[in-house]
């Protein structure tokens, strides 16, 4: 009697510790699978969306005089939207007479960037990023502006496209050659953001105009 009562006993330890065990196994392996499944394939899509925010900015804000069928073309290849394509096909005309006679050169280099809205599912995503913008002329001395730009995402393909671009601020000196002007305008004779103008977000302060 004592004998039998040990072994159920014993059986149900054993049972108790096999389900323990299953319940283990099935929490770290849901764990594991949600990792790989879930969470692993939106870091990625975060990754991608910062980058084609950062890219975009510099392709909007980086001319080469020499060179401007690539000017147009990295720009192309950085927006979506009616909106932003008609606004750089309303400029390009404008900007390049301006570049030619000017042979202003701009150069765009990112200081930060962050994401401050993403969907994957919704497949957009909203970017502040802080660059500075360098612009020389052939008879003057380059002049260096830190611009901070608000970008909205939107994922075409596989690729994070600018679907909404605006300035944040206005750009800020960042030599004592740089006369940035008031309301964000850029200095004189220096190529604009064609693409800062459409649609920006609802919440942004002083858009690029």
């Amino acid at each position: 009697m004592r004998s039998t009562t040990l072994l159920r006993s014993a059986l149900a330890v054993v049972s108790l510790l096999a389900v323990v065990a299953l319940g283990s196994a099935v929490w770290f392996g849901y764990g594991w699978a949600h990792a790989l499944f879930v969470d692993k394939p939106t870091a990625a899509a975060r990754d991608d969306a910062l980058t084609g925010a950062r890219q975009a900015a510099i392709n909007l804000n980086t001319v080469d005089s020499a060179d401007l069928d690539e000017t147009f073309a990295r720009m192309e290849s950085s927006i979506t939207g009616d909106e932003m394509v008609k606004s750089l096909n309303d400029t390009r005309a404008q900007m390049a007479e301006q570049v030619q006679q000017t042979g202003a050169t701009s150069e765009a280099q990112i200081i930060d960037a962050a994401l401050t809205d993403f969907s994957r599912d919704e497949g957009s995503a909203t970017a502040l990023v802080v660059l500075s913008t360098t612009t020389t002329w052939p008879d003057q001395d380059p002049r260096k502006v830190k611009v901070t730009m608000r970008i909205g995402l939107t994922e075409v393909d596989g690729d994070w496209k600018a679907s909404q671009v605006a300035n944040v601020g206005a750009p800020l000196a960042m030599d004592a050659g740089t006369a940035a002007t008031a309301g964000g305008s850029p200095a004189a004779g220096a190529p604009e953001n064609p693409a800062a103008t459409p649609a920006p977000a609802p919440d942004a302060g002083t858009g690029g105009q």
